[in-house]
């Protein structure tokens, strides 16, 4: 081993000469002195500094004994063993425990208000909620779509039977766009949303699941005179 390569006495990890700590194992290092030549002395023996900021945002675990220690995943929150470099539920890798953030953008609640009112998302995705944005612009054309194929559909003829599927439609068209201009506004003013994106996506699960029961029940008179 070469003398300016330090290891951890613990797994054996390539460590920074410096470090007060195994990024490995996690693991106490004992502190090296000058006047020994490079020599280790003997452990601390109270633990050292805590790990920067930036890896205890990431959300190492508490080391217990008998057990691997974990990293949590920053997207999924997912707990993985130290050794792997991916995490194993949605594959993000193990550096991006380190990414710095990205800054905040800038935008004037009213004009993401404003924006989310015309295309549900858009002031997501101004204020840097990408993915929530996507996710309600998707949504936001599913519905829309949906009630355009109902009015087509019915020209002339009236709504109909399908006046309930519509009136449901309706209903998650303005609540899609109220909630996405109000959570937009809060986004741009450093606030918390009201609809998570957990919660959208079950609002997109029951909306399907209502939209085939209503079908199913109105189909089932027509199958019926068959």
């Amino acid at each position: 081993m070469s003398q300016t390569e330090r290891r951890c006495p613990n797994c054996g990890a390539l460590v920074a000469q410096d470090a007060a700590w195994c990024g490995q194992c996690l693991q106490p290092l004992p502190e090296v002195r000058a006047d020994t030549g490079g020599a280790l002395a003997a452990a601390p023996a109270s633990p050292p500094a805590s790990p920067p900021s930036g890896t205890r945002r990431a959300g190492f675990a508490e080391r217990v004994p008998g057990r691997l220690p974990t990293w949590a995943c920053p997207v999924c929150e997912h707990e993985n063993v130290i050794e792997l470099d991916r995490c194993e539920r949605c594959s993000t890798p193990f550096a991006r425990l380190f990414a710095e953030p990205e800054p905040p953008v800038r935008v004037e609640p009213g004009r993401a208000f404003v924006w989310s009112l015309i295309l549900p998302g858009l002031g997501h995705w101004m204020v840097g909620r990408k993915p929530d944005g996507v996710a309600r612009m998707v949504l936001f054309a599913w519905v829309f779509g949906t009630l355009l194929l109902l009015l087509v559909s019915r020209s002339g003829a009236g709504l109909g039977s399908t006046l309930p599927i519509f009136v449901v439609y309706l209903v998650a068209w303005l609540a899609l766009a109220g909630s996405s201009a109000v959570d937009a506004r809060r986004l741009a003013e450093g606030r918390e949303p009201i609809v998570s994106s957990r919660v959208l996506l079950w609002a997109a699960v029951g909306l399907v699941v209502v939209s085939v029961l209503l079908a199913t029940f109105l189909a089932l008179p027509v199958a019926r005179g068959r």
